[in-house]
């Protein structure tokens, strides 16, 4: 089934429209943000934003899965992005009137509201397909994150040459406002459904905080994804090398200026984009997470080279091949947990996310330091690293996977003994 079959139905319509809506609001914020925490505090308050918001996420993805298993619900989601949109609308006020202090708390909250809406979403969207379009629908989400990340930038740059940059964060509220309303209505008419039955209760509403299983065991119970999820850790985490060493590539290495940056950032966009509408209707070839794992060394080993890189255009075209390879892994990947049933898949998408923080911020302390002294050395070791990764990932789901067949043909003598 393609994108335009799925967009048919109305609440993947609705959810899509608001999604994409709401990443856009997103982007505005994030760049309404930095810049006023530059201009009114300095340096530090950019680098104190980052890792502020990021805390709600590892705190509550960590310790709250009985909290995030409560939210797992449209109707629950709307009222958090409710609170989102007087928080962030209030935004041009607070930072006069409350200072950076105050405005680090407000920060905290939007922080715990986002810990709450990201894996209790990812895991509402799969229950609104049958099980052979999980694959789609997720691709189809996904390209929101793909568009939005080259034409966000631009749509705010011209934002900010019509509005004041205070103006953008009641831009991104009337994006919460929407989603709110779009997630009450799902609340409402969206009947999410399984593979070849009714929709189940489970599916319909908040998971149960009794239901609500430990990381651990559902990832002991699933050791493929398991081990997905520690390669995709690494890999994170070594990428950081990718996103902070372009600028500081063509700058110190090419002596090219922002217009190369902005052009090697449409690179990768258009690659993401066409990665995305690749991925989202093939499947890679064989049992997950075999070709995951490759996918992830190749990326290794064209991060190693962008070390290598002479020209733009090297750095363009190695940029977009390397983008394009970024939603097949994450799509498969999220395809494989979208896969299990509501309440593990809750468990294990926030598990996704404290990963993902837990890379970032870690990534950010040691990578940058690197990146500018020898930018040539970091970029070889990050690919390495991420390809040795992708090859060790590799062996140990083989071993998984030849497992139940080594238990089933030892069953018989097994008995015996």
């Amino acid at each position: 089934m393609s994108y335009l079959s799925l967009l048919r139905q109305r609440p993947v319509l609705v959810l899509w429209l608001a999604e994409t809506l709401s990443v856009f609001g997103d982007r505005f914020f994030t760049l309404a943000l930095a810049w006023t925490a530059w201009q009114r505090s300095g340096a530090v308050a950019m680098g104190l934003v980052v890792v502020v918001e990021s805390v709600p996420h590892l705190l509550i993805g960590t310790f709250g899965r009985k909290l995030i298993a409560r939210f797992a619900a449209f109707r629950a989601l709307a009222a958090v992005e409710a609170v989102q949109v007087v928080i962030v609308g209030a935004m041009p006020w607070l930072w006069p009137s409350l200072g950076l202090a105050g405005v680090l708390v407000v920060i905290v909250v939007v922080g715990i509201c986002d810990a709450l809406t990201g894996p209790g979403l990812a895991a509402l969207v799969p229950g609104m397909v049958t099980k052979n379009q999980v694959r789609q629908v997720t691709g189809l989400m996904d390209v929101s994150n793909r568009l939005t990340w080259f034409l966000g930038p631009g749509s705010a740059a011209v934002l900010l040459a019509l509005l004041p940059t205070e103006q953008l964060f009641l831009v991104d509220a009337a994006t919460f406002a929407v989603s709110a309303v779009a997630f009450a209505w799902l609340g409402r008419t969206a009947a999410p459904t399984s593979p070849a039955a009714p929709p189940r209760e489970e599916e319909s509403g908040p998971t149960a905080p009794a239901n609500a299983p430990r990381a651990l065991a559902v990832l002991r119970s699933h050791p493929q994804i398991g081990c997905a999820l520690a390669l995709s850790g690494v890999g994170e985490f070594c990428f950081t090398a990718w996103t902070i060493g372009i600028p500081i590539w063509l700058t110190s290495q090419l002596h090219a200026g922002a217009g190369a940056y902005a052009a090697v950032l449409s690179a990768m966009g258009i690659g993401a984009v066409a990665g995305n509408l690749l991925t989202g209707n093939v499947a890679l070839p064989g049992r997950f997470p075999g070709a995951y794992c490759l996918v992830w060394a190749v990326r290794g080993l064209l991060l190693a080279a962008f070390g290598l890189t002479s020209s733009l255009l090297e750095v363009a075209a190695l940029a977009a091949t390397a983008s394009a390879l970024v939603p097949l892994a994450s799509i498969s990947l999220n395809a494989e947990i979208g896969s299990l049933p509501r309440p593990q898949r809750l468990r294990v998408f926030t598990a996704d996310s404290v990963k993902l923080h837990v890379a970032s911020m870690s990534s950010m302390l040691v990578l940058p330091a690197l990146l500018e002294r020898t930018p040539k050395a970091s970029f070889a070791a990050a690919g390495a690293a991420t390809a040795g990764a992708g090859a060790v990932a590799w062996l140990a789901a083989r071993s998984l996977a030849r497992r139940p067949v080594l238990l089933e043909e030892a069953g018989p003598e097994l008995l015996r003994r």
